[in-house]
């Protein structure tokens, strides 16, 4: 019997990498201020997790682990303050709107979550509590819905399939 692994393969860009480091590195800089550490309490925790002095001389293992020690010691980065529009909002938004353009036998906020089931093989309880790739993949499926339904209606609630 042979067993086969799978492995995951990481496909990244040198952009994500760099957007990556100084979010990280942001983050550990909001962390130094929030923890109330001086320089000197900060050079000492860089060098007692890392060898290094400065965050700048750090790889991406050594920021993940400055990162937990921060949390352990109570500090949890603030996410990015411009959040117009979330996926759980998005989602009962185009479900409302598949519905108005007659995309939909039944619109009620059950048969959003049976949707939902069907489309990510999760069932869940309330739409926020789907996580990003799972929310991604339903807001792609009620695009393509919506923009079938439109079509429909302006060919006169004629289907053409």
């Amino acid at each position: 019997m042979t067993t086969t692994t799978r492995r995951f393969t990481a496909h990244t860009n040198e952009d994500n990498v760099q957007a990556q480091r100084k979010r990280e590195l942001g983050h550990i800089h909001q962390g130094k201020t929030l923890l109330g550490w001086s320089d000197d309490d900060y050079r000492f925790h860089l060098r007692n997790l890392t060898g290094k002095s400065s965050s700048s001389e750090l790889d991406a293992a050594g920021r993940r682990k400055v990162l937990a020690h921060m949390a352990t010691l109570g500090y949890a980065p603030k996410a990015a303050k411009f959040q117009p529009f979330d996926q759980a909002a998005k989602i009962k938004w185009l479900w409302r709107k598949v519905g108005e353009h007659g995309g939909l036998r039944d619109p009620s906020p059950a048969a959003l979550l049976a949707f939902v089931g069907r489309t990510t093989g999760t069932g869940v309880a309330d739409v926020k509590f789907l996580p990003t790739l799972e929310a991604s993949k339903v807001i792609e499926a009620l695009k393509a819905m919506l923009d079938r339904a439109k079509r429909a209606q302006a060919a006169g609630g004629a289907h053409h399939g």
